[in-house]
């Protein structure tokens, strides 16, 4: 049952995946070319300038990528189960329901976590061969909140989703919002620091609150 209900998850997410990795590959292709070119024409000494002396920083156009990698599979997962209706034979399946919906956003979780890995790890290696250490660890420090705010997304959709009531859903929306947008708030090289720690607890803290919008589905609330 497990094998069945995680080919069904991956049946409806193959073409977002496809699509997620892609754009990844298209992203850092077009990145790792923008600067190769800047290395060749404006030379290393002026970008060591705009890094130091002007607190720029060379991978800004990976801002956003995370997060429309969460947003696009929590909406591939879990939207088609809410508007065809098939959430409440999902949830009546030969298992428990905590099961069921652990299976579910933890596929999620876990096929973005694995890419977001590589994704920072191509980017470590380019960087390994132009920087020294302390930028590759500013980098770590400065991306990372973004890559946990695609994680964030993924998990608060399905939230959102399951939930029966629209006017917890506006308000679940707002909170996904600003907990996201805590994710974003510079992008200054190396501004989170040890605060990326912290976030990645929130990304843990918010996992469980998909089961009390299961909870609510389950009993039948109603607006």
């Amino acid at each position: 049952m497990n094998r069945a209900l995680l080919f069904k998850e991956y049946k409806k997410t193959k073409w977002f995946i496809l699509g997620i990795i892609l754009a990844g590959i298209a992203l850092h292709t077009y990145t790792f070319l923008k600067l190769g070119r800047s290395f060749r024409f404006a030379g290393m000494e002026h970008l060591w300038d705009v890094i130091i002396n002007r607190d720029q920083f060379m991978f800004r156009d990976l801002k956003y990528f995370p997060l429309a990698a969460g947003v696009c599979l929590g909406v591939a997962q879990f939207v088609p189960e809410v508007i065809q209706k098939r959430i409440k034979l999902t949830l009546h399946l030969p298992l428990s329901e905590r099961k069921t919906i652990m299976l579910m956003v933890g596929y999620g979780q876990l096929l973005l976590l694995g890419f977001f890995l590589l994704h920072i790890l191509c980017a470590v290696v380019f960087s390994s061969f132009h920087f020294p250490y302390e930028f590759i660890l500013s980098f770590l420090q400065t991306v990372a909140p973004w890559y946990m705010a695609g994680l964030l997304a993924h998990s608060m959709i399905a939230m959102i989703c399951i939930e029966p009531t629209w006017k917890v859903r506006v308000f679940n929306i707002l909170v996904m919002i600003g907990t996201i947008k805590m994710c974003y708030i510079t992008d200054f090289p190396g501004a989170y620091g040890i605060v990326s720690c912290l976030l990645a607890i929130v990304v843990l803290y918010v996992l469980p609150f998909t089961f009390y919008s299961v909870y609510r589905f389950k009993i039948g609330e109603q607006d």
